[in-house]
């Protein structure tokens, strides 16, 4: 599996003016291409990867070396083969209506160096670039070990520092502690609701991050309209609010998928199956959905995740999913009641609604097996802190005693739940 090392580069004067005259270099390497594959575009010929590499490869082989020039050319390659494909796709009426597939765009002050892997050294903390000689201290533990794939250095221009992605090809050798399966029903308040064959689920609480997002959203516009005052369009004050309102996302999906699997690892399961929720990513964006979530990047994450314990990850097709009861295994198109409920008429028992999609997304395909013992569980509760993470709160949550007050059934405690 693929994997990498992101550090942090330690420069003074000198190797800061080395390292902006490259990445001036190979940006200029890539505008290049990318304005010969462009043209070609607008004159409705079709892209010749090869010739515009040739061209390129010429100009800039003397500065930045032929095997650099081939990466940045391919990488360009790689991502017009994207936009082709979802140009296709958009065409064909896959993707959501929001969604306008463009063309790679012009490179401006997003300065960068491309090094093929055999083309630099590791050598404790400095990384060597042979055809540069130059070396790089860095600050920043390699937790990834393997075969070191192509570098990617960059310069961040808000905290106006450069820094190296190493990526490595890794060995897998981590299997299962067991065979039980999960199912995860991803949402907007409450992220994931996740149930496993045991009884036992869990609740990641999204409100506190939706709250975070929408609070630097109003500082942003708050900064745009400062700046429309004076002429402006950006200042690093708006590039560092940006960046940290991406970064707030980007870490409370990473830290979910992770919490999510070494959760689920501890239990013994080897299977997860995620219901995505194609209704969500067909919706025009905004803060409350997939353009705010992005649940394909969660689904991600969470595979890429799954994979370091050897645990399968399957997609399932999660239609009616949210209206079929997981307690008498028929769908009632008014089961969903307020305040987050889902009735069984037939039953008269009240579960979480989102819990009810969990279980429903683990009995695919179809399945009657212990239906309703999840009714007994108190869940473990989640909610994201921007210090902490995923915190553990406690299991009798609001939810729960939804549904307790209504079924009045007394809640069991399952072993594995925690209670404060």
């Amino acid at each position: 599996m693929r994997r990498s090392n992101t550090v942090l580069i330690i420069s003074g004067k000198e190797t800061k003016a080395k390292l902006t005259a490259l990445g001036k270099a190979f940006v200029n390497c890539w505008n290049e291409v990318n304005k010969l594959r462009l043209e070609q575009y607008k004159k409705h010929e079709p892209v010749d990867f090869n010739k515009t590499e040739k061209v390129v490869y010429e100009k800039f082989k003397a500065v930045l070396h032929g095997a650099n020039v081939q990466q940045v050319t391919r990488k360009n390659a790689s991502v017009w083969k994207s936009f082709f494909e979802l140009s296709k796709k958009k065409k064909e009426g896959e993707l959501p209506k929001w969604m306008k597939p463009k063309p790679p765009h012009k490179k401006k002050d997003d300065l960068f160096l491309l090094i093929r892997h055999d083309r630099y050294k590791i050598e404790g903390n400095e990384i060597y670039l042979m055809d540069f000689n130059l070396r790089l201290k860095f600050i920043g533990k390699l937790k990834w070990v393997g075969k070191q794939g192509t570098l990617e250095i960059f310069y961040d221009t808000v905290r106006r520092k450069w820094y190296a992605r190493i990526p490595v090809s890794v060995k897998v050798n981590n299997k299962p502690k067991g065979k039980m399966k999960a199912g995860i029903d991803l949402g907007v308040v409450n992220l994931a609701t996740v149930a496993v064959e045991d009884g036992s689920w869990m609740l990641f609480k999204g409100g506190s991050v939706l709250s975070e997002f929408k609070k630097i959203t109003k500082r942003i516009s708050k900064e745009k309209k400062r700046l429309a005052r004076h002429g402006l369009k950006t200042s690093r004050k708006l590039e560092k609010l940006y960046k940290k309102r991406s970064l707030l996302l980007k870490n409370a999906r990473e830290g979910l998928a992770r919490e999510i699997v070494e959760r689920l690892y501890d239990k013994g399961v080897g299977e997860i199956k995620i219901g995505y929720p194609k209704g969500i990513a067909q919706d025009k964006g905004n803060e409350r959905n997939t353009n705010f979530w992005s649940y394909s990047a969660i689904i991600k994450r969470i595979k890429n995740v799954a994979q370091e314990y050897g645990i399968k990850v399957k997609l399932v097709d999660e239609e009616n999913t949210s209206k079929k009861c997981s307690l008498c295994g028929e769908i009632h198109e008014n089961g969903r009641i307020e305040r987050g409920l889902f009735k069984c008429p037939h039953t008269g028992k009240v579960i979480n609604a989102d819990l009810n999609g969990a279980i429903n997304i683990l009995h695919i395909p179809e399945s009657v097996k212990d239906r309703g013992k999840w009714l007994k569980a108190q869940p473990v509760v989640y909610r994201w802190t921007n210090r902490a993470g995923w915190v553990r709160f406690a299991p009798a949550s609001y939810e729960t005693m939804k549904m307790k007050a209504i079924n009045h059934k007394p809640m069991i405690r399952l072993e594995g739940t925690i209670a404060f």
